[in-house]
């Protein structure tokens, strides 16, 4: 028996990497596993181990007839049945890379705020989510792990997960109506030399934004400075992309700086979180402390 499949494998240079895209419907009645190995052309432990990593996405067929929409699958056991689609998005460098892991700073039950690394997806992709800060939330404080906001991959520093679908609502709504103070340290190029605070207001995206820096520290035999950073908004990059606008783009920052020469990576990060708690309305206020340019 056989199983209903399309398949966009994308042939590569490097033959050590194995990539798939393939789309399984499912069929009885052997085992769900090895009808997508089969489909992909990869062994059940592979997929098993995809799956984990949530390379794998399930379309679940309803009383109607109709496929939802798809979500990642955490487990084929007692989860999917006959009918159902499988789809897997499978990248074998993707799968093998490990995540650093993050420091919990201050846990709120039903929120948590965490210190990330640098390189570590907020999220997860369509490839996997092993890599992200959620997912690595969940396997080590043992909660249920929701994004409230993001920081840029290559950026570290404070990030606020929620518990619960009430306090995802809650905070996201704070961020929203910017009743939450974000600060930021940034080491940038060049001997800055602006009238503090400055403040840049350059629509970013065509949206509003408002970057505030309110201190600069010269770096010591370097021809740089650490700055102090606010945001009222938090627009995709949008740290980066004011700095950049005034000639001072972030150390190691190889989209808005793409013509330096590059020797670390982005020296931005988020130091410091302050809000009042949406459930006891006591002020929450999180500060890492100050760093010298890495």
């Amino acid at each position: 028996m056989t199983s209903e499949k399309s398949s966009t494998n994308q042939p590569i240079a490097d033959a050590t990497t194995v990539i798939r895209q393939v789309e399984v419907t499912l069929t009885g009645p052997w085992s769900f596993v090895d009808q997508v190995a089969d489909a992909c052309e990869l062994t059940a432990q592979q997929i098993t181990d995809a799956t984990a990593k949530g390379a794998v996405w399930w379309q679940k067929l309803d009383a109607k007839k109709q496929h939802r929409n798809p979500v990642r699958l955490a487990s084929f056991d007692d989860t999917v049945n006959a009918g159902d689609k499988i789809l897997v998005n499978y990248n074998s460098d993707i799968l093998a890379q490990r995540a650093a892991t993050p420091v919990l700073i201050s846990d709120q039950v039903n929120y948590s705020i965490w210190n990330k690394p640098s390189g570590m997806f907020s999220q997860g992709t369509k490839w996997s989510d092993h890599c992200s800060v959620t997912y690595a939330v969940e396997r080590i404080h043992h909660k249920k792990a929701f994004l409230v906001h993001r920081l840029d991959r290559a950026a570290s520093g404070l990030i606020v997960i929620a518990h619960t679908k009430n306090a995802l609502t809650a905070l996201a709504d704070k961020f929203a109506r910017r009743q939450v103070e974000k600060t930021y340290q940034a080491a940038v190029a060049g001997n800055y030399s602006g009238t503090l605070p400055q403040v840049i207001e350059t629509p970013v995206d065509g949206k509003t934004a408002h970057t505030e820096i309110i201190a600069a520290v010269a770096q010591s035999g370097q021809s740089e400075t650490l700055l102090t950073v606010k945001i009222q908004t938090g627009r995709k990059h949008q740290i980066r992309s004011h700095l950049a606008s005034i000639g001072h783009p972030v150390v190691g920052d190889r989209l808005f700086d793409a013509g330096a020469v590059h020797q670390r990576d982005l020296q931005l990060r988020s130091v410091g979180l302050a809000f009042d708690c949406p459930f006891t309305e006591r002020s929450i206020r999180v500060e890492l402390p100050d760093v010298q340019a890495t």
